[in-house]
């Protein structure tokens, strides 16, 4: 079922032809106003100014100029060429890009290493633009080894089933994704459009395209209005009617904008029609990728202060803290083991790429498991944790969630008692759990420090050095503070 189905019922476009150009015109203004240095708001349409919109012409998103520029050495490489844009199109991320050279991919295991040590998360995340693992003989290959490896082996092969596909889009990303099994195969269709950027000989520009299931109802009301039977005529009445209706655009519309432009519209009339609410990723803040809102309940902010009995062994990735909770836990302490730690160990390879496939869904099982662990957890149960829901804010921000403000005051009245904040060990191994690199580590390892400040915390700091010494420092603290407050 489309959930955008009703999205424009009862609501009155007199013209969806003259509208459909009016805000192609005024989102390109914005675009003008804001390249040129203008201060915001670009636009005097609140919806355009609280709203997140596409640019009227793909190739002046930030991600697609990145992937001209990261592709454009190998243009003339179709093989290459294929695997660039196949690559660029499951990163999709202009910063990522624009850190990289096209090279590397003739490198996997330098990609894979330079991808690890960018100090962001290499990927646009799922929730502005879902990418899924891929099935190729009989195995799946995650995002993330699909870009670095996967399509190094497959791109004379995909090269191939392209070819085959008569110029035209929409066939060549079928037979593509009769190769990958993917449930939603749009960034194929996105990798195999961008072909046409460079060699048009091999995919048309003018292909016709799909209608997805955002743009489906507000094309229904052009085709309504121009008395037309098929989508496909609908976008090449709107390309005919272009130069009627706005003579002095840069360029003329294809089909593929035409679909992503209805798409658009049905997101700014679904605004007026109050079917759309400013909220989460639909939020347009400049220079931040959409995010998806993750908040608790109302009853969870508005209660009373509570002082649990969890002592919290925090720091960065692969700082020592399972070690140290394992020593703590065979020198008689309670413990509890970090929800991710649990979920993952054991697990084998393929269920491990199958869990954190989605980086967002796998958040977020992590913050609602650890929601109901730590709301259980009371005063007169005194327990280690190696991590906190404190620390799930880092993570689940780097993936892509957005946390309200519920969640921050959850976090201001649920307290922990001690948090012992474990410095970087110096020999640094990544493991099935934390996979990112020292770098990157460290930078978080930071920012949960500043995290825990932020929330009005002491960190006791333990030192990188044997568990038995941290152990002994734990213990010593315990007696030392026993019976004083936790913050407040």
């Amino acid at each position: 079922m489309n959930p955008y189905a009703k999205a424009l019922d009862g609501l009155l476009i007199a013209d969806p032809v003259a509208a459909f150009f009016e805000f192609c015109q005024a989102r390109e203004a914005v675009r003008l106003r804001r390249e040129a240095g203008e201060p915001a708001p670009w636009s005097t349409d609140p919806i355009l100014q609280r709203g997140r919109f596409l640019n009227v012409f793909r190739e002046d998103d930030r991600s697609t100029r990145a992937l001209m520029r990261f592709v454009g050495p190998v243009a003339d490489d179709l093989p290459r060429l294929v695997q660039a844009v196949f690559f660029a199109r499951w990163c999709n991320r202009s910063e990522t890009l624009n850190a990289l050279s096209v090279e590397l991919l003739e490198q996997p295991e330098v990609l894979r290493e330079r991808l690890l040590e960018l100090p962001i998360q290499p990927w646009c995340n799922v929730t502005a633009y879902p990418v899924g693992p891929i099935q190729v003989g009989g195995q799946t290959l995650s995002r993330f080894d699909a870009a670095t490896r996967g399509f190094d082996e497959l791109k004379n092969q995909l090269v191939e089933v392209i070819c085959a596909a008569d110029r035209q889009v929409t066939k060549a990303t079928q037979a593509v994704n009769s190769m990958f099994g993917m449930d939603n195969d749009f960034p194929i269709f996105m990798a195999v459009m961008d072909i046409a950027w460079f060699r048009p000989e091999v995919i048309d520009p003018a292909s016709p395209v799909p209608t997805g299931i955002g743009a489906e109802p507000y094309m229904e009301r052009l085709a309504d209005h121009l008395g037309l039977t098929s989508h496909q005529k609908v976008a090449e009445r709107m390309i005919a009617l272009q130069p009627e209706y706005w003579p002095d655009a840069k360029r003329a519309l294809q089909p593929i904008d035409v679909e992503y432009l209805t798409c658009e519209c049905r997101k700014y009339f679904s605004y007026q029609n109050g079917t759309k609410a400013f909220e989460g990723k639909n939020v347009f803040r400049p220079g931040k990728t959409p995010a998806l809102a993750f908040d608790v309940g109302d009853h969870l902010a508005l209660a009373e202060p509570v002082k649990s009995g969890v002592h919290v062994l925090a720091g960065g990735p692969c700082s020592g803290k399972t070690t140290l909770l394992e020593a703590l836990a065979a020198a008689g302490h309670s413990t509890c083991l970090e929800t991710a730690s649990a979920l993952l160990t054991g697990a084998p390879d393929h269920a491990l790429e199958s869990m954190r496939s989605d980086p967002v869904a796998w958040q977020r099982r992590i913050l609602e498991a650890d929601l109901e662990v730590f709301s259980a957890m009371t005063s007169t149960q005194t327990v280690f944790c190696d991590t906190s829901f404190i620390e799930n804010l880092i993570f689940g921000e780097r993936a892509g969630l957005e946390f309200g403000p519920n969640t921050d005051a959850w976090l201001r009245r649920q307290r922990y008692q001690f948090v012992f904040f474990c410095e970087p060990l110096l020999d640094y191994e990544r493991t099935a759990v934390r996979q990112e690199s020292r770098a990157v580590a460290l930078e978080i390892s930071r920012q949960i420090a500043v995290r825990y400040e932020e929330f009005g915390y002491e960190l006791i700091r333990l030192p990188a050095a044997p568990v038995e010494d941290r152990i002994a420092l734990i213990e010593k603290t315990l007696k030392e503070r026993r019976g004083s407050t936790p913050p407040r």
